[in-house]
């Protein structure tokens, strides 16, 4: 038998204990981001976008948690990227990561006591791009120290996940730790091209169509217009305007860009969308936060001042005569 014999203190001296690879895996919080990105996302390029890196960088990333674990954290299949039983532990655990470490983040952001550093504002492209873009050089030439980031997204992004700082947003979110200020209304009604004299019972349809299918728009198009009326679809205000101006068809439209449209006029419609209210929110934690007041003073003060046209005198708009 071989008897091994060390002296002196390199005997005495403890071994360090190799890291099993899944505590390595575990510990490794840009792969971990990763994971839960592609789950959201469902492919590598959803999970590149969402982390603003490029599509290798996540395939590389995939690859060595799940070679550190030892097995595979997700399936490959027709319908993109779906977790694994032992992907969905995973999965858990780094949530709660993660809502630690945004917690304390939005609790840093919070006790800030400067007016400098980003703050990341997000609304739909429609209301980014005709109401807060075109307001922005005042306020930013008296914050010269703020960086605003202006995110136009019809989707509601994750305010608890710091995706974004403040949302104007056309529903009223009902999620824990959100505060949410009602700022005013919007109107909408149905608009064709000036020289397209159809009336409503003989018009195509443009119609707006979200990811959700639940939107206000989508809801009174749907209880007006029957499907086979709706010639074209599409998730970007902008679009429908255009299209609109073509003489493609009619649309529900925001009465502020399509009022001043004069290539446009309003339709008689049997029945009047009614007013979708605008909301303004954050979450509370950054109640406090200079940089989150200077964003809501701002886009408090945008609303405010564009009320005559988010609104016009006598909405909503009568119904033709003998409409049901």
């Amino acid at each position: 038998m071989a008897v091994d014999i060390r002296a002196g203190d390199a005997f005495d001296r403890p071994v360090p204990a190799q890291k099993h690879t899944a505590e390595r895996g575990l510990g490794d919080w840009d792969r971990l981001r990763t994971l839960l990105a592609l789950r959201r996302g469902g492919s590598l390029s959803a999970a590149a976008r969402a982390l603003g890196v490029d599509h290798s960088t996540i395939a590389r990333r995939l690859e060595a948690a799940e070679q550190e674990f030892g097995t595979p954290l997700f399936e490959r299949g027709p319908e993109g990227f779906a977790p694994t039983a032992l992907g969905e532990a995973v999965l858990e655990a780094a949530e709660r990561m993660e809502a630690e470490v945004t917690g304390l983040l939005r609790r840093i952001d919070g006790a800030a006591t400067g007016l400098t550093g980003p703050v990341r504002v997000t609304t739909t492209p429609h209301l980014a791009a005709c109401l807060l873009a075109p307001a922005l050089g005042p306020f930013l030439a008296a914050h010269p120290g703020l960086r605003m980031e202006l995110v136009a997204d019809s989707r509601s992004l994750d305010l608890s996940r710091r995706e974004a700082d403040l949302a104007l947003r056309l529903a009223r979110p009902d999620l824990p730790g959100l505060v949410a200020k009602r700022l005013g209304e919007a109107g909408f009604a149905f608009y064709a091209a000036r020289d397209d004299h159809r009336s409503f019972a003989e018009q195509s349809f443009i119609a707006y169509q979200d990811a959700s299918g639940h939107s206000p728009l989508q809801r009174h198009m749907a209880s007006l217009v029957p499907e086979e009326r709706i010639v074209l679809r599409s998730n970007a205000m902008q679009a429908l305007h255009n299209a609109v101006r073509s003489g493609l068809g009619a649309a529900l439209l925001s009465c502020f860009s399509a009022e001043a449209d004069t290539a446009l006029r309003r339709l008689p419609a049997p029945r009047a969308i009614p007013a979708v209210g605008l909301w303004l929110v954050y979450h509370e934690d950054l109640r406090r936060s200079p940089r989150l007041r200077a964003a809501l003073g701002f886009v408090e003060g945008v609303i405010l001042g564009a009320r005559a046209r988010l609104l016009p005198p006598g909405f909503p708009f009568d119904p033709p005569q003998g409409a049901a």
